[in-house]
């Protein structure tokens, strides 16, 4: 497909919130704890190869909504695919340790964001 990781991630990240909410870099920042720096970057990026646009949000033309492209979105089902077999893997290696070790792998993850955002 041409991606890297982080951008598949980012595109699943996206793919998953777009129908609860308007999706902003400040999103991205916080989903995968990166700088603003690293996101402007890797946003940009994205959307020089078209995967993504940015389009101003309608209460406040200063934010910029990121959407997918339809280029985006036919690889969704790739992306899925991968996750799901990646998913499946740990499903394999953990056996009943499964939910467990998401349960507690979790728990970390909003710890430190927590901490983070005192």
């Amino acid at each position: 497909m041409g991606l890297t990781g982080v951008q598949m991630s980012i595109i699943d990240f996206i793919s998953r919130e777009e129908n609860q909410r308007d999706i902003f870099q400040l999103d991205v920042e916080q989903e995968f704890n990166i700088q603003k720096s690293s996101a402007t970057a890797l946003l940009k990026l994205m959307e020089k190869r078209e995967l993504i646009v940015r389009v101003a949000a309608p209460k406040d033309n200063r934010f910029k909504r990121i959407i997918l492209t339809p280029k985006t979105r036919e690889l969704l089902p790739q992306i899925k695919k991968i996750y799901a077999e990646d998913d499946q893997i740990l499903h394999e290696i953990l056996d009943q340790d499964y939910q467990t070790t998401l349960n507690s792998l979790n728990t970390i993850i909003q710890f430190f964001n927590a901490k983070m955002r005192k």
